[in-house]
């Protein structure tokens, strides 16, 4: 038996149908994430929860303050839906697919936002506090690091950086008291760990969390040259991973 094909109009409304359920689904997702972070039983307006996200200190705090319109537009688009299916359960706003696959990376970002971890994990170069400057400053060039741990033993003392070696050996010209390069050790400089631009944070810290760690360093005039990733941000464990003031702009690809 030959069945009617069904009609341009009837696969329209179909098509736009499926449109307004994914959307409504991808919507809802992040509506019941936001009452999770909230851990609230009570209702609360879309916006108020972003409003309230964005003033408490939460993983993706840092990211809803960037989206906020984004975020506020697609509530409004929601209602729109919604409201015109309870009038006369009519479709008077559809989706766009640009508009469904913006949502969708929203909630990926929102739901699991990216580690700190999972794009910075490495091998650190590290050095004993007992160690020739020469072979350090060869490590420091080859490689191009800029912040180097110091330790004693396993102990964490503090870290080297350029600008440090380069202070000094200054001091160390301008008191004419030369020194062999050859010879000399870390423990024959002196050290200061007054100012750090260092710090260490958890395994757990996301993408967006460390973009308002710079950017916040920033606005205080105290620049940040690097973090090191331990497990539960301490440093007296083991350093697997680090960003550098240069993987800002590497950061900024995530939150941009």
């Amino acid at each position: 038996m030959d069945y009617p094909s069904p009609s341009i109009e009837n696969v329209v409304q179909q098509q736009e149908q499926a449109k307004v359920m994914q959307f409504l689904s991808l919507f809802n997702e992040i509506d019941k994430h936001f009452d999770k972070i909230l851990k609230t039983e009570v209702f609360l307006p879309y916006n108020d929860k972003i409003k309230r996200i964005i003033e408490g200190k939460y993983p993706i705090s840092r990211f809803l303050k960037i989206y906020q319109n984004d975020l506020k537009y697609f509530g409004e688009l929601r209602n729109h839906i919604s409201h015109g299916l309870k009038v006369d359960e009519y479709l008077y706003a559809i989706p766009t697919q640009r508009a469904i696959d913006r949502l969708s990376d929203l909630v990926e970002k929102i739901i699991e936002p990216p580690l700190c971890i999972d794009h910075f994990r490495k091998e650190v170069f590290g050095v004993q506090y007992t160690d020739l400057l020469k072979n350090i400053l060869d490590g420091m060039k080859d490689n191009g690091y800029t912040h180097v741990p110091v330790y004693s033993g396993e102990k964490f003392l503090w870290v080297i950086t350029e600008s440090w070696i380069l202070q000094r050996l200054s001091s160390h010209m301008l008191d004419e008291n030369f020194i062999d390069l050859r010879k000399v050790r870390i423990e024959h400089l002196y050290i200061s760990t007054s100012s750090k631009d260092y710090l260490f944070v958890s395994a757990h810290t996301n993408i967006y969390q460390a973009d308002e760690i710079f950017t916040q360093r920033k606005k205080r005039g105290r620049g940040l040259g690097a973090m090191f990733i331990t497990e539960h941000g301490t440093s007296v464990e083991k350093i697997i991973g680090m960003i550098s003031g240069n993987d800002v702009a590497l950061i900024d690809d995530f939150v941009i």
